[in-house]
């Protein structure tokens, strides 16, 4: 109330109001005596003062104008523009016109400190702006662009592309390494690693364990999340933890298995294991190098190298998007990366911000990394006098089953005894395209979750193999297999993410998998799955796979018999 009174006198003063009327009403302050209405009309009258409004937030306001620009272009639409109170109080969202100007006519005066972002540019800020009645209250924003080749992040990916990153945010890409905050668990869309072990997490009594009482990194095992700095994967199958010093958790019991709520053991016996997947489990890492890239993530001892954002986000596939946010041309991005080649990865910036291709990573033979990004198949093929192929190799194996993330090798179809593909043009074509079959947009491994909310991950139906394999109609099919989708044959579970089976039936020795393989092609003929040493797959799916996973009886008079002569005389899609 005071203050009212000192504004009345200062405005009083200004309409030339006699003092001593005002300075009569300040006998009165101390007290919070009531004042005659006569006294107050008075005064309000000559002065056309209004301090006396009951609102105490009817503060004056007045306009706020000016453009956005970066240097002589003027911005757009896509720039977020806040004046937020120096004092505290709520900020102000200022909307930001097509040609880059903005105008608020209702900015109440005072101090404000003013941030603007958009993509592409770098952000800006200005600590203090009075506004103030009677001034033109006129700002230019100028934010400096980006440098070309600059990753922006899915966020900013998402304000244009508002459907597909809401979709992609579900999926399982962004989180194949995730970083610890503030001592808490990664948020996943479908798991929880506080919930696992009845609640227990990964920590507690039943949690990561070693048989020689403590895990094989220097530092021992973790006690909480303090001691861990990432996660790697979580999403679906499996969790491994990286330590306090960027160190794999090594040890009998370090990787938790979702499907088993139990851990396994990763790399038992092995010493301070370095993360250097970050070709695939990051975007836009560098391996360190003493000369090039002489850093490592969060300057971790265990991190090899630098990236520029967690998993695999949208740039990992369609490059960095700083030109692309700049000038929104369809020319400015990737929309399917081809392969980057040896030359690429061998320069100095090891094509840092290009596009990387599905193949490059859904790969093992194929791999190729610092330094000399020759990959093992690579090797093998030039030492037969082979041309290398762009990506991809040998269906590498271990235990029986593909190791994971292989798919572009199972689809390219290399014989591991000749090295040659053994793949037609046709079934090339159809196949190694992944968008054929897949949107990278959605899971494939939680599409029929109810939580999910975004676009299928997979084509799957029988009606969707029938647009390319019109003359495989299932609906001709007769007996037992009715029932069947061509999935179940043609795409068992022949590879291991995480965990593995052989308690299919009493009869069986068949080993399983958790993920379906992607070789498609059946024979049934073939005697073996895999190389004598167990090293390679073959590229083509025994019946032991595509038939005897549900058909276990290799004896007459078992359950759901099959021998080799029911199988040769069988026409498997009675067409």
């Amino acid at each position: 109330m005071q203050n009212k009174y000192l504004a009345c006198l200062q405005h009083a003063e200004g309409v030339k109001v006699k003092l001593a009327v005002c300075a009569e009403l300040f006998k009165h302050i101390a007290g919070f005596k009531v004042l005659t209405a006569l006294m107050l009309s008075a005064v309000v009258a000559v002065s056309g003062c209004d301090v006396f409004d009951d609102d105490d937030d009817d503060d004056p306001v007045t306009t706020f104008s000016g453009s956005v620009v970066s240097g002589s272009t003027a911005l757009d639409e896509h720039v977020a523009l806040m004046l937020t109170p120096t004092g505290g109080g709520t900020g102000v969202s200022l909307i930001v016109a097509t040609d880059g100007t903005f105008s608020d006519s209702t900015v109440t005066v005072g101090t404000y400190s003013v941030a603007a972002t958009r993509p592409g540019y770098e952000d800006f800020s200005q600590s203090s702006y009075e506004v103030v009645v009677g001034t033109a209250n006129t700002l230019t924003v100028d934010m400096n662009a980006l440098a070309a080749n600059t990753y922006i992040g899915s966020e900013d990916c998402g304000l244009c592309h508002e459907t597909n990153y809401a979709s992609f945010i579900q999926t399982g890409h962004p989180f194949k390494i995730n970083k610890v905050v503030n001592n808490m668990a990664p948020t996943y869309p479908f798991t929880d690693l506080d919930a696992i072990l009845s609640g227990e997490g990964p920590f507690g009594a039943n949690g990561i364990d070693d048989e020689d009482g403590t895990t094989d990194n220097t530092l021992g095992t973790p006690a909480g999340w303090s001691d861990v700095t990432y996660v790697i994967g979580g999403y679906n199958w499996k969790a491994r933890f990286i330590d306090a010093d960027g160190y794999i958790v090594t040890g009998s019991e370090v990787q938790y298995n979702f499907a088993t709520d139990a851990f396994s053991s990763y790399h038992d016996d092995e010493t301070d294991k370095v993360f250097n997947c970050g070709n695939c489990h990051t975007t836009g890492w560098r391996h360190q190098d003493d000369t090039l890239n002489n850093a490592r993530q969060d300057n971790l001892a265990g991190m090899d190298g630098t990236f520029a954002a967690a998993g695999i986000q949208c740039e990992s596939c369609h490059g960095a998007g700083s030109t692309h946010a700049q000038d929104e041309a369809t020319t400015s991005i990737t929309r399917e990366a081809d392969p980057r080649t040896t030359a690429e990865l061998t320069a100095d910036n090891a094509a840092y911000g290009q596009a990387v291709a599905c193949g490059e990573c859904h790969t093992r033979d194929g791999e190729r990394d610092y330094s000399t990004y020759v990959s093992a198949f690579d090797t093998a093929r030039t030492g037969a006098s082979l041309a290398t192929l762009p990506m991809g190799g040998r269906i590498a194996a271990s235990g029986s089953l593909i190791r994971h993330h292989e798919q572009y090798d199972e689809l390219l179809g290399i014989d591991p005894d000749t090295l040659l593909d053994t793949r037609s043009a046709g079934f090339e074509a159809n196949h190694l395209d992944c968008g054929k079959c897949h949107d990278p947009h959605g899971s494939s491994v939680n599409q029929d979750n109810a939580s999910y909310a975004g676009v299928d991950g997979v084509n799957k139906a029988n009606a969707d193999c029938m647009v390319c394999h019109a003359t495989k109609d299932p609906s001709l099919r007769t007996g037992g297999m009715t029932s069947l989708s061509c999935t179940d044959c043609h795409m068992p579970d022949l590879v291991k993410n995480a965990t593995s089976s052989t308690n299919r039936g009493s009869s069986s020795t068949i080993v399983t998998g958790d993920i379906a393989t992607h070789i498609f092609t059946i024979d049934v003929n073939a005697t073996s799955q895999f190389t004598s040493d167990g090293k390679y797959a073959y590229p083509a799916i025994t019946a032991d796979f595509a038939c005897r996973t549900c058909h276990q009886g290799f004896v007459t008079g078992t359950a759901f018999e099959l021998d080799s002569a029911a199988l040769a005389g069988f026409v498997f899609h009675n067409n």
